[in-house]
């Protein structure tokens, strides 16, 4: 008799357990093992859990169903791979689904593409439960193209800018260009860029009291190209080495100028951080070569001497908009007090589609250098004069750029030593 009760009773407390398993919504963890760049995991796969009742968020360890979520990324979108594993009755116990998001989309573009995706697994566990929680429909599929996944290593932009101005008597036109090739993956970069910039001024001549012109036009340009290679030891540590020459038009402050150096720096984030976060320290130094259209007060035509510095770059981003700053300190390594720079550089940058960026940028600079002889300097020459800027102690500068790109398909990221 006493048997017949006990067996009566875990009969019972069987179905009672059932009854509330089945009245109960499907406990769903999710696991991000790759987030990738978009907020799918967690941020919105928790959204869409939140949004249905008939699901609920729980921990793993009471999870009727697990989500792991990884994230490939295939040149702009993110491949994003769901493995619903599950242990409700009747449902099967793995269902893997993929979606593509275009990384560059914004949010509510991102969650249209990812929730039907995720419903599409999520529902057979809860049909297997709640059967009258689920419909069903069929419909056209999406006609779509199969492309074998183009994996270059290498990217190719170009950059252009300018503006003007034109009257009868006065015309001014400042443009600038860049070309840059890029080879880049996980734990190393390669960088060479060509820049250019130029302008002109028109304008009439000033006449003195006693008919002497000073003519006011004025004309200049610059050029400087680019060489750096970076490799990273850990997701925190990275290493590089860079190049560049340049030189200005004759009334600009340099004939000539080449340096080289090496720089280390660690940054808090991983290079491929999914948000494109960036806060980081570095420290470089190298050699610098230079000849002045302009000989020097120490009565220099050119100089040779080490530096070294420390920069310091923090940015973030959100859907297609990112802003940021850079610090900079360089100062010549035996005279510190002869050369040295302080800057600052904000920015506020936009995607505006698939290969097409805006940014605009400003850049403060305070500075000491080897200042011209002002006796060579002609206080009759407009031209001379209005190109002293850069021995200023204080500068002050904006841009606003537009880049057009073609994007390396491979996936990889790389940031590091960009501001070094």
């Amino acid at each position: 008799m006493i048997a017949r009760g006990c067996t009566l009773l875990v009969i019972v407390l069987f179905l009672t357990g059932s009854v509330r398993a089945a009245n109960r919504p499907i406990g769903v963890a999710v696991e991000c093992e790759e987030p990738g760049r978009t907020k799918a995991c967690p941020a919105f796969l928790l959204g869409f859990i939140d949004a249905h009742p008939v699901l609920l968020s729980a921990p793993r360890s009471s999870a009727d169903v697990v989500v792991y979520v990884n994230a490939q990324p295939i040149a702009l979108d993110d491949r994003v791979h769901m493995r619903f594993v599950g242990t409700v009755t009747g449902a099967p116990p793995v269902v893997e689904v993929e979606v593509d998001l275009d990384a560059r989309a914004d949010d509510d573009t991102q969650r249209e593409r990812l929730e039907p995706a995720f419903l599409r697994g999520i529902a057979l566990y809860v049909a297997a439960r709640h059967p009258e929680a689920v419909e069903v429909a069929l419909g056209h599929p999406r006609d779509s193209v199969n492309r074998a996944v183009d994996t270059r290593s290498w990217d190719l932009s170009v950059s252009l800018g300018g503006n003007g101005s034109w009257t009868d008597k006065y015309q001014s036109y400042h443009g600038q260009s860049s070309i840059a090739l890029t080879w880049l993956r996980e734990d190393a970069r390669l960088f060479a860029a060509v820049t250019g910039n130029g302008g002109i001024n028109r304008q009439p001549s000033l006449v003195l009291a006693d008919g002497t012109q000073i003519p006011m036009n004025t004309t200049q340009w610059a050029l400087e190209a680019d060489l750096s290679g970076v490799w990273l030891e850990s997701d925190h540590w990275s290493f590089g080495a860079l190049s560049r020459a340049w030189r200005d038009d004759p009334l600009g402050e340099y004939r000539y100028a080449w340096n080289a150096r090496f720089a280390v720096e660690v940054d808090a984030y991983p290079s491929n951080d999914p948000r494109g976060n960036r806060l980081s320290l570095g420290y470089f130094a190298g050699y610098q070569l230079e000849g002045y259209n302009l000989r020097d007060v120490l009565g220099e035509t050119h100089a040779m001497y080490p530096f070294h510095g420390l920069g310091a770059s923090g940015s973030v981003r959100h859907d297609q908009t990112s802003f940021g700053i850079s610090l900079s300190l360089i100062a010549e390594m035996l005279d510190p007090g002869r050369r040295h720079s302080v800057s600052a550089a904000p920015f506020l940058a936009w995607k505006l589609g698939g290969h097409v960026d805006l940014e605009l940028s400003v850049s403060i600079t305070k500075r000491q250098i080897v200042a011209p002889d002002a006796n060579l300097i002609d206080p009759m020459n407009f031209a001379q004069l209005s190109r002293l800027s850069y021995a200023e102690p204080l500068s002050v500068t904006g841009s606003l750029n537009v880049t057009v790109h073609w994007d390396r398909t491979n996936g990889a990221r790389n940031d590091r030593i960009t501001d070094l």
